[in-house]
C-alpha cells in the first residue's frame, strides 16, 4: 500500500484525486494539503504533512508559483513528486532538474492526466513525421491561469522534435469548457485534426494515480509526460 500525500487537496482536482486514492486498493490518502486545511481536516504547509504522515509519493495540483517551492520541499524530503500543476518556469524546472538528480529522488511533471491527452500528443507525433505544418489550439476553463497550456507547449515541443519545426499554439479561454485541444495538418487539397475533447475533471483522475503508483520506478531527476509511466 502505498501512502500518499494530496496537495491542492481543495481544489477543483485536487478532491476527486483525494477521492479515487482513498478508494483504491493498493492506496492510502495519507493527507491532504492546501491553504484552508487545518487540524484534523489536513495541513496547510507540504513539508509539515510530509513528515507527519510519512507520506511515500506527493501529487501536486497547486499553482504555478508554487510548483517549485513544492517540488523541492518533497525532494529535500527524499519522497518522489507527481507534478500535476502546469506553468512552471523554465529556470525553476532547471533548478528542480538539478536538486531531484542530486538526491536521486524522481519528480514525474504532467502536463496532462488524461489518458486520451496523452494518446493525441502520441498521434500528432506520428502525423508531424508526414506532414510538418501544424497548428494547435487549445481551449480551457476561464479559472486556467497559464496560457498556452503544459499540453499545448509539450504537444509543440514533441512536433518540433519530430518534423524540425515549432507550430503555433492558439489559446482559448472559455466559460462551459474543460480542456480540449486540437492539433491540426495541413498539406494542398487535404487536412487531418486529431482533437481531444475533457468532459470531467474525473478524466484526469485514473492518469493521476497511474502516475502514483509508478513514480517511484523512475530515475531521479525531473521527467515530463504521463506517458513515461503509461506503456
Amino acid at each position: 500500500m502505498t501512502r500518499v500525500l494530496v496537495s491542492g487537496a481543495t481544489g477543483r482536482l485536487g478532491a476527486p484525486i483525494c477521492a479515487a486514492v482513498a478508494a483504491a486498493d493498493d492506496l492510502v490518502l495519507a493527507g491532504r494539503v492546501a491553504r484552508s486545511l487545518g487540524g484534523g481536516d489536513g495541513f496547510p504547509d507540504l513539508a509539515a504533512a510530509i513528515a507527519d504522515t510519512r507520506a511515500e509519493v506527493v501529487i501536486d495540483v497547486t499553482r504555478p508559483d508554487a510548483a517549485e517551492a513544492h517540488c523541492l520541499t518533497a525532494i529535500a524530503a527524499g519522497v518522489p513528486l507527481v507534478l500535476g500543476t502546469t506553468g512552471m518556469a523554465v529556470e525553476g524546472a532547471a533548478r528542480v532538474d538539478a536538486a531531484a538528480r542530486a538526491a536521486g529522488v524522481p519528480v514525474l511533471s504532467c502536463p496532462n492526466f488524461a489518458i486520451t491527452a496523452v494518446l493525441m500528443m502520441r498521434f500528432a507525433v506520428e502525423a508531424a513525421r508526414v506532414l510538418p505544418d501544424a497548428a494547435i489550439v487549445e481551449e480551457h476553463h476561464v479559472a486556467k491561469v497559464d496560457a498556452p497550456s503544459g499540453t499545448a507547449k509539450r504537444t509543440a515541443d514533441l512536433i518540433e522534435a519530430a518534423a524540425g519545426a515549432r507550430p503555433p499554439i492558439s489559446s482559448l479561454r472559455l466559460p462551459g469548457v474543460v480542456a480540449n485541444q486540437s492539433v491540426v495538418f495541413g498539406a494542398p487539397a487535404q487536412t487531418l485534426e486529431i482533437r481531444n475533447v475533457t468532459t470531467s475533471v474525473e478524466a484526469f483522475v485514473p492518469g493521476a494515480l497511474l502516475a502514483a503508483r509508478r513514480v517511484g520506478g523512475l530515475a531521479g531527476g525531473l521527467h515530463v509526460g504521463l506517458e513515461l509511466v503509461l506503456d
